[in-house]
């Protein structure tokens, strides 16, 4: 857990304020994440100060409220995670095996990011309310295939929409068995990848090759 002091540091300003701002805050993001993980979205703002090591009011310095402070946790988890598949695909020369990667690697989240599963899990119908946001970048990364005609398909927007909804309906059942194989995911979306103009053959080569990054090494 990453340790956060109790005193005032007078909101983000330059220099060393914003800095030890900046820390604090994450480290609160982290505790709280962790806190996410075992109680769910009930757990108390008391809760989160006392596992923090911190004061409620200094929670406030941060965050508005104890929802703001939640839903952060989970978008800055997100994010992380995020940039760190897409940073593990982006030397893949195949355009279609470089946006399919990132979605193999989601299929992995137990292994690579164990805080941010445990609060998907434990959280699963306040993270519906965040699924556009998680599925942003996925889209237009898709988008712009279609538009250098790397993806040629009519209504790629109706189409795009489809695969979002099988990506992260397989991730969930994912998540709520903990004994499911990734390869079962895997083979879903190699049955849903044509849905976007990827045949079929191809689909399954590029969710069966090896994978784009180490996941023996947990992000958090």
């Amino acid at each position: 857990m990453g340790k956060i002091t109790d005193d005032k540091p007078g909101g983000p300003e330059k220099g060393r304020k914003a800095a030890y701002f900046a820390r604090n805050r994450a480290a609160l993001l982290l505790a709280t994440q962790e806190l996410l993980g075992d109680k769910g979205w009930n757990a108390t703002i008391e809760e989160v100060a006392a596992n923090a090591g911190v004061s409620v009011s200094t929670i406030y310095q941060h965050f508005n409220t104890k929802d703001e402070l939640f839903r952060s946790c989970f978008i800055e988890g997100w994010t992380a995670f995020e940039t760190w598949a897409l940073e593990s695909s982006a030397s893949i020369e195949d355009p279609l095996e470089r946006l399919v990667s990132p979605m193999r690697l989601m299929f992995r989240g137990a292994t690579i990011y164990p805080t941010l599963t445990k609060m998907l899990v434990r959280n699963q119908a306040e993270v519906s309310l965040l699924v556009p946001l998680f599925t942003k970048n996925l889209g237009n990364a898709m988008r712009k295939l279609v538009k250098a005609k790397i993806l040629d398909v009519d209504h790629p927007d109706v189409r795009i929409t489809n695969i979002k909804a099988v990506l992260m309906r397989t991730f969930i059942l994912q998540l709520e068995n903990p004994k499911s194989n990734p390869n079962e995911s895997d083979l879903a979306l190699s049955l849903a990848l044509p849905m976007i103009g990827i045949p079929a053959a191809k689909a399954k080569a590029i969710t069966t090759g090896p994978l784009a990054a180490d996941i023996s090494k947990p992000i958090a």
